[in-house]
């Protein structure tokens, strides 16, 4: 009977053991996961819209990981014609690429108009390949599509705030001028003492009269 008990308490210390050696690893995985994510950089390529208009497209790239990132290379397919005649690919950024982005720096500048061959953008995405290292030198990539077609049908309710601050200081400006040219000139109403002890004495009176006829009808 002894045995028996030796051999089923051997038996509960070693399944015991195994389950504890099993946790202990996973919580050592999850605490290594844990310590990449928080170390770990994550280059994000995509399109800003500017607050001037609609049709004014920003190209971002911006670092959203928790880690630097370092030595960032581009690779464009099939390559983007911004301008007439001007390709992102001989663009100094896409060409020589970047040394480092810190946690959450990002490189936004202006890509295009829309207004500006709409048909062609809209009907030729093209793919942006980002190639870079972490803090331990481990080789990461991300790939985007940069798709115009997605913005088809797409419209702002009213007017960009940036476009509204400027038409207001614009007449503001416009009417200052007038002032100070003579054509518009700023009118003042002036009421002297006299004025208004006649002003309230009516009052008065007004309010009298609606007293009286209140006791002639009750």
């Amino acid at each position: 009977m002894t045995d028996i008990i030796i051999a089923v308490f051997s038996g509960v210390v070693g399944i015991s053991t195994g389950v504890y050696a099993f946790l202990t690893w996973k919580l050592v995985s999850e605490t290594k996961k844990m310590r990449e994510v928080q170390t770990e950089p994550r280059v994000w390529v995509g399109i800003y819209t500017r607050e001037e208009s609609i049709h004014l497209k920003d190209l971002v790239i911006q670092n959203i990981g928790m880690g630097p990132a370092y030595n960032i290379t581009f690779e464009i397919i099939p390559d983007f014609e911004y301008l007439n005649g001007k390709f992102l690919s001989n663009l100094n950024l896409f060409k020589d690429g970047l040394r480092y982005l810190a946690p959450n720096q990002k490189v936004q500048f202006f890509l295009t108009n829309m207004l500006e061959n709409w048909d062609k953008k809209i009907k030729t995405p093209f793919n942006v390949g980002v190639y870079y290292q972490n803090s331990l030198g481990r080789k990461l990539e991300d790939h985007y599509t940069i798709d115009f077609s997605l913005l088809v049908g797409l419209a702002y309710v009213g007017e960009p705030p940036l476009q509204k601050i400027a038409k207001n200081v614009e007449e503001m400006q416009k009417d200052l001028g007038r002032v100070s040219s003579g054509f518009n000139r700023i009118k003042t109403i002036v009421y002297t003492k006299q004025d208004i002890d006649e002003e309230g004495k009516a009052i008065l009176e007004r309010i009298k009269q609606s007293r009286e006829e209140e006791k002639k009808d009750s």
